[in-house]
This record gives structure tokens, sequence and C-alpha cells, in this order.
């Protein structure tokens, strides 16, 4: 069996599913009118520039509550074809038709969830940008769900800002022990390092290796380093990842997961990314092994479902060692 087709086989995790970004252009095509050049026409697969433009396709075809359960189908038999044992859909609410309720989309995406039998977890995901009233209708949805399908929260900044001002709120997080993830675009210099260091994960889009008091952190309180590869390689520094640190990091035992961010304009999907894992960095099929039952251990989920996981994963992967 080659390399490739063990990396096919290999169960795989992605805890960066994002939802709008990974619905399938035959699933607008099969649920619209639209043609397929009007897609094709936002659709550029070496680049991110026109995500924006995808986003609203999605959201003007994912206008009806039947629509988002027949797309959620089509994307969970995408992630089972990849032979994903374990994830996490990343959701934005204030991104669907204002016409529907967002409880209802949630009830809908977990339903569908539910029926697929594959092991997948929500993370909200909450815009910086949004009003007061649509914050507290989010929170609201977060803790009415929160163990219930959702199993954490993502607030999403802008790149001009530091998430001091929104201090309250993730307090209020630590103290509900709801865990969240943010994302250092940036250097940490001017920034409150606490909420960084109190987060669950971190999603680490930058080119430089973590500073020694900062790596402490991460491994003093088992937070874990979310790289997108995709997402990195699309703003042309793909060449510079041959010579990135994240090797060196797992090897210093620092919890490291990759993800897709998974975005249909860029014709991504999990096995690439895990290919990437081997042309580029240096690491074998046992590494895999070991990042991916490190971070199984680290789930947020009951005791039962953890366990159940971690065994079929060592049962699916040991048949591939």
């Amino acid at each position: 069996m080659t390399l490739f087709e063990q990396l096919k086989l290999f169960p795989k995790l992605d805890l960066h599913i994002d939802y709008f970004g990974s619905i399938q252009k035959n699933s607008i095509l099969k649920l619209t009118n639209m043609l397929d050049e009007k897609i094709e026409d936002v659709i550029d697969y070496t680049s991110l520039k026109n995500y924006d433009n995808y986003k609203e396709i999605v959201a003007k075809a994912l206008n009806t509550l039947e629509r988002i359960e027949v797309a959620t189908t089509d994307l969970i038999k995408k992630l089972k074809n990849d032979n994903l044992i374990y994830g996490e859909i990343f959701l934005n609410l204030d991104l669907f038709s204002k016409s529907l309720k967002k409880r209802d989309l949630v009830l809908t995406i977990l339903k569908v969830i539910k029926n697929s039998n594959l092991n997948l977890n929500l993370v909200l995901q909450l815009e910086s940008s949004i009003t007061k009233e649509e914050m507290y209708e989010d929170l609201n949805i977060l803790y009415e769900f929160y163990n219930k399908g959702i199993n954490g929260v993502y607030f999403n900044k802008t790149k001009q800002e530091n998430l001091d001002s929104y201090q309250a709120l993730f307090d209020k997080f630590m103290k509900d022990q709801i865990p969240y993830i943010v994302c250092l675009d940036s250097k940490l210099t001017n920034q409150n390092k606490e909420i960084y260091y109190n987060a669950k994960r971190i999603i680490y889009n930058i080119m430089e290796i973590p500073h020694d008091n900062f790596l402490n952190v991460i491994l003093n309180n088992n937070i874990i380093l979310e790289f997108p590869l995709t997402y990195q390689s699309s703003y042309n520094i793909y060449d510079s990842l041959e010579n990135h640190f994240v090797h060196d990091l797992y090897k210093n035992l620092v919890s490291v997961t990759f993800t897709t961010i998974d975005m249909t304009i860029l014709d991504t999907d999990i096995l690439n990314e895990y290919c990437k894992l081997f042309n580029v960095f240096p690491f074998n099929l046992h590494d895999l092994v070991n990042i991916n039952l490190n971070i199984l251990n680290k789930l947020n989920v009951k005791d039962k479902i953890k366990n159940d996981l971690i065994a079929d994963f060592k049962e699916k992967a040991n048949e591939l060692l």
C-alpha cells in the first residue's frame, strides 16, 4: 500500500470545518437555478480573495431550512468519504438570512448531524462586528445548546483589533467553563495576553515560533495550537513552510493540530492537508497517530464518546501501520 493510499484510509480529525466555506458547489447548483458560470465567476482556486462573495452565494442559496438540511447532508457525506472520525464545524449564525430564526438553524443542522452517526460538534463563531442585539442572541444560543451539540465558541476579530475590550466576555466564558478559541495572526505585543493564555485553542496564523514564555504557557495550560495550512499557503508563503517551526513544536510536546478551515473555493479537503504534512514537513505516519491521539484526549466531549473515539481511532490507525 502506498503512502497516499494509507493517508486516504487514515482516520482523520478536523477541528475547524468552516460551514459556509465547506458547502459544496454541487449542493448550490442542485438547490437553486443559479448558473454554474455565475458560481465559477467567484471561485478562485488559488486565493481567498473571493471568499466573501462565495459566502454571499451560499447564504442566498441556503435561504430555507429545507435547503440547509440538504446542503448539510451533502457536506457530512463528503466528510464521511474523507474518513473523518471527528470534526468541529464552525458556524456563524449571522451570515444566514435574517428571515430564519437562529434557534431553528441550529436545530436543523444538529438533526442532520445526529442522523449521520458521525461524531461532529458545532463551534459557534461570534464576530466582533455584529450588533449588541445579535451578540446577545448568539450568546443565548450558545448557552442553550452548550454540551448539546455546541461544544465551544470562537471569537473572530478584525486584524486591526485586539481583544482587550472583550475582556468581560472572556471572563464570563471562563467563569461558566465554556471553552473558547481565538486567532493569533499577529504578535502578542500590546495585546491582552490573558485572553490567549486562557484559551483552549489558538489558531496560529503567523510564521514565527512562539517565544519561550508563550510556549511555557501553552504547555502548562494544555492549549492546542491549530495550524491552518491551506490558509497560510494561500498567501504565497507555502514555500516558507519547509522551514516552518511546527515540527519542532511537536517534538517539544506542544499539542498541535492541522486543520483545513475547509473552503470549497480552494478545492481543499482533509486528505490534501494530510498529504502536505508529508510532502513539506518531516512528519511520518506514526507522528500523525501521536498527534491525533493527543488531540482526541483533549477534546471537550463526554468521557464515553472520547474513549470510544480513541478506541476506534487506534483500531483503524493500527491497521495501516
